[in-house]
């Protein structure tokens, strides 16, 4: 791909990604989601290096004609700059002001910027904390093992927060590579129904399990075929969070390696000195061998 790749938007699905080539990839095609989809520290470095550059560009008009700003030293960029700052927060320490009607000018134009901006970034700052999320933690691996007279397809959800997440839908899937009967080579998508895929309310703990029968996409695939098929495999859980009252979701995928075959969890489950139940978090993601 060469010189190709470097131009390309990365997707990411998870632990999977893919190159998208030839998409539009500038920030102005949708510049709300590109700032929604920032980590806090880029969106930080951004609003800061937009502040610093916005009070560069009014320092720079500033300074370019001497005398349009009162009290300022001459020839002093560090001078017009803070006032700039001054000016672009509304605060105004009366030390320096316009003197000219060019300096009244450039001054009323930064004044209403300052507004604007101090607005949309109070309104990206909500918009960020208010996004309902959930916090959902899923085993680093899944098992294929034989259970109640069957084998099955399972893996482990927790709710980290301490509440609970009402009428949560877990629904499961499968990609591989696949060869039609044309000898085209194809990316299929393949349900993997669960034995369980509702509950009316998730607060601790949940094992996900998909009963490998004749009718399952995983009926007779070994690890190996799995992993010549790039096979991936992911699990997304919705609900309804009672804290927050908003819908939120949580997505995860496993790859063809992440698959324990004949082995098992361990139980998370554990009985305290006066019986009473007790789940230990610390063995969420241990699995060891079916004896």
């Amino acid at each position: 791909m060469g010189k190709r790749k470097d131009q390309a938007i990365v997707v990411r699905f998870g632990a999977a990604q893919v190159y998208r080539i030839g998409a539009s990839r500038t920030i102005l095609d949708d510049p709300y989601h590109f700032i929604l989809t920032l980590s806090w520290p880029r969106f930080y470095a951004l609003v800061i290096a937009f502040y610093l550059a916005i009070n560069l560009v009014f320092a720079t008009a500033y300074w370019l004609v001497e005398g349009c700003i009162a009290n300022t030293r001459p020839g002093s960029f560090a001078d017009v700059f803070f006032f700039s700052i001054e000016t672009l927060a509304t605060v105004g320490y009366g030390a320096m002001y316009p003197a000219t009607l060019y300096g009244h000018t450039i001054a009323a134009i930064e004044i209403l910027l300052g507004l604007m901006s101090l607005a949309i970034v109070t309104g990206l700052i909500f918009s960020r904390f208010s996004k309902p999320t959930a916090r959902i933690l899923f085993s680093r691996r899944m098992v294929i093992r034989p259970f109640e007279g069957a084998r099955v397809l399972m893996l482990r959800a927790a709710n980290e927060r301490n509440n609970r997440i009402v009428e949560a839908n877990a629904s499961l899937a499968m990609v591989r590579t696949e060869r039609t009967i044309d000898g085209e080579t194809f990316t299929r998508i393949h349900d993997l129904p669960l034995l369980r895929d509702h509950t009316p309310a998730f607060a601790l703990t949940w094992t996900l399990i998909h009963r490998i029968d004749e009718s399952s996409p995983l009926h007779g695939w070994t690890q190996e075929s799995l992993l010549e098929a790039r096979t991936r495999i992911m699990i997304s859980i919705n609900g309804h969070d009672e804290t927050m009252a908003a819908a939120v979701h949580s997505y995860h995928d496993y790859l063809s390696e992440d698959l324990m075959f004949d082995s098992r969890f361990v139980d998370v489950m554990v009985k305290g000195e006066n019986d009473e139940r007790i789940i230990d978090m610390t063995r969420f993601h241990d699995i060891e061998p079916m004896r």
